[in-house]
């Protein structure tokens, strides 16, 4: 059974297919919003399903995002997904107003998007900003809008190293690793800020997509 969902004074159907969740933009107006539910299920009903083109708007997209985000990520980490996302649909908006779609983001688009914040913010927002867009889009992928996460062919910016102090406990942390001790204890003996220490490490070594979503 399908649903309909209002959106900043615009009606949205959702309903499912194949046990896949779709939605589709069906205007202002509240009974055409019913009239096309009832004919996308008939539709379905009848076997037409695989005619049906898995997409979602944009502002409904990062609203399923935020009911995901909540409860898995601090409300600081939610604030500055929120501030992200409003970002890029400014950014959208003025460069690329015909993209209203998530389907409609590709790499290149991405790509002068990290132009236009290299121009504005320090080399260090430009990396956190494509890093909270990455996962914000990463639930694109989640829940099936999207087979491949645009922002993961844009790299990010060199940033110079800094010398950062190893504590005792620490360095006995390295050590375990190349001896290939169980994470799990090594994690027993170390403080939160070694690990921050080494999370910090890690955007330096270069990683692949399973790697961080698997």
């Amino acid at each position: 059974m399908g649903q309909i969902r209002k959106i900043g004074g615009q009606f949205y159907i959702e309903f499912y297919a194949r046990g896949l969740m779709y939605s589709q933009l069906a205007g202002s107006n509240e009974k055409e919003a019913i009239r096309l539910l009832e004919e996308v299920e008939a539709k379905i009903a009848q076997g037409e399903a695989m005619t049906i083109v898995r997409d979602i708007e944009l502002e409904l997209f990062f609203e399923e995002f935020l009911s995901y985000a909540k409860g898995r990520f601090s409300v600081k980490s939610i604030q500055r997904f929120s501030q992200t996302w409003k970002h890029w649909v400014i950014f959208l908006n003025s460069n690329y107003s015909y993209i209203k779609r998530i389907s409609q983001i590709t790499p290149s688009v991405v790509e002068f998007y990290k132009a236009s914040l290299v121009k504005s913010v320090k080399p260090k927002i430009v990396n956190l900003t494509l890093l909270l867009l990455r996962e914000i889009l990463e639930h694109g992928i989640r829940i099936g809008f999207l087979n491949d996460n645009p922002t993961l062919h844009t790299s990010l910016l060199k940033l110079p190293l800094t010398e950062v102090k190893v504590s005792q406990r620490l360095a006995m942390a390295k050590d375990l690793l190349r001896n290939n001790i169980c994470l799990e204890k090594i994690y027993s003996i170390l403080k939160l800020t070694d690990v921050a220490k080494i999370m910090y490490w890690s955007n330096f070594i270069p990683i692949q997509r399973e790697d961080v979503y698997n």
